[in-house]
């Protein structure tokens, strides 16, 4: 038999089990007293993710029955956002400025015009995206 505690969105943050962490009633007791609940071994094997990784990926949590369901989805937080965004710019960017240098080599001033209208169009586009994930 397991013990399992669950945080507030329902994902299993401590396991004991009995036999190694309690090994009768009062000892069982002690944990029950603390918020861990009576978990049958077909439930933690959804929890520990021996039967999938659930409908979106997440794995499973514990549903309001009290029997393992899908985990929502992962949503990234804003510094993520922020550092996904900030990379993919600095990628267009270098390779932007890769062509440029290319064009300015081979002095061809029509492509390095157009590039610096792609550059600004960019670091208009990363403006308005950065504000968005801010606000």
């Amino acid at each position: 038999m397991y013990l399992c505690k669950f945080d507030l969105e329902g994902k299993r943050v401590a396991t004991v089990v009995d036999g190694i962490h309690f090994k009768n009633k009062k000892e069982k007791k002690v944990y029950t007293d603390r918020g861990y609940i009576e978990t049958s071994a077909e439930d933690y094997a959804y929890y520990v993710g021996n039967r999938g990784t659930g409908a979106n990926g997440t794995g499973y949590v514990r549903g309001s029955d009290g029997k393992p369901v899908s985990a929502p989805p992962y949503t990234p937080t804003k510094d993520e956002k922020l550092a996904r965004l900030e990379s993919e710019y600095q990628q267009e960017k270098a390779k932007l400025e890769g062509y440029f240098n290319t064009a300015l080599l081979m002095d061809d001033t029509e492509t390095q015009e157009e590039l610096r209208s792609e550059m600004a169009d960019l670091a208009d586009w990363y403006a308005e995206e950065k504000k968005a994930i801010i606000d």
